[in-house]
């Protein structure tokens, strides 16, 4: 009776293996061996090898944890462009000015003018705010910015020569006679605005590292001095009555230059591949 026991139960396990077998259950080794070495699991079911942090999802390779948290590289490992976090601005910005976002703000108002030249920290992006009137009385220099925006809010404000590079930059000579010496933009996308009445009296310029070059001149009697565009792709230049009294000049690819109510009296030589000079001749035809 006891061999009949012991025969019932070899046929209960042998039954119970085979129905486990036909329903797709791993082999016995499978089962085990993962706890003496772990190699035969990891290639077919293994965190590290499919759905593991460093080989497919991990920060480090995809721009997670580690690039959100501070690193320089941003995802660039990945092949992507460089991404600035905020603890990057945070670093380069500290005793300058201070940090919204990625982007170091430097403030120069009433009780801070600025009289100093006011540098942007090098390979983050960097706006200055001269708010008072008379404030950035030395200029702006953003030339190592990752991009930069210069707001003249102040009469008389940036009276220095204001220059800038990067990805983008804007200036804006919002005020009675702000940017009074030459603008001067490097960036690959490049927006000067003249705002203020008598604004922007110096030279204004795009260089040939420049994409895009975007001019404005709509304060009264604003741009006095020469407009030169030499950026390769694209230029816009705007002149508002009693602006622009010297010649503007442009090459590239393209160039249209807008003079509006007898505005560039002294015209326009434009020897870009393809001219549109609307309101003064084109002397360089």
């Amino acid at each position: 009776m006891r061999e009949g026991f012991k025969a019932g139960r070899v046929l209960a396990l042998v039954s119970a293996l085979s129905a486990a077998f036909a329903c797709g259950s791993p082999a016995a080794q499978d089962l085990f061996d993962t706890g003496s070495g772990g190699n035969s699991a990891l290639p077919t079911g293994g965190s590290k090898a499919t759905g593991g942090s460093k080989a497919t999802g991990g920060s480090k390779a995809t721009g997670g944890s580690s690039s959100d948290g501070g690193s320089s590289l941003g995802g660039s490992s990945s092949g992507g462009a460089s991404v600035v976090t905020s603890m990057d601005c945070a670093k380069a910005c500290d005793g300058v000015g201070k940090c919204m976002g990625n982007v170091c703000v430097i403030t120069c108002d009433a009780d801070h003018s600025c009289t100093d030249l006011v540098k942007c920290p090098a390979g983050v992006p960097c706006q200055v705010q001269c708010k008072a009137d008379g404030a950035c009385s030395s200029g702006v220099d953003c030339q190592d910015a990752a991009s930069c925006t210069v707001q003249c809010g102040g009469a008389n404000s940036c009276a220095g020569n204001v220059q800038c590079g990067g990805s983008s930059c804007e200036v804006r000579c919002e005020q009675q006679g702000a940017c009074m010496s030459e603008v001067r933009c490097t960036a690959a996308h490049c927006e000067l605005r003249c705002m203020g009445a008598n604004s922007c009296p110096g030279k204004l310029s795009c260089s040939d590292q420049t994409s895009s070059c975007l001019v404005q001149c709509t304060g009264q009697q604003a741009c006095q001095n020469q407009i030169q565009s030499d950026a390769t792709d694209k230029t816009e230049v705007s002149c508002a009555a009693s602006t622009c009294p010297n010649q503007i000049g442009c090459g590239g690819a393209s160039c249209a230059v807008s003079c509006n109510n007898g505005a560039c009296p002294n015209g326009v030589c434009c020897k870009a591949a393809d001219c549109q000079v609307t309101g003064a001749d084109n002397t360089c035809k």
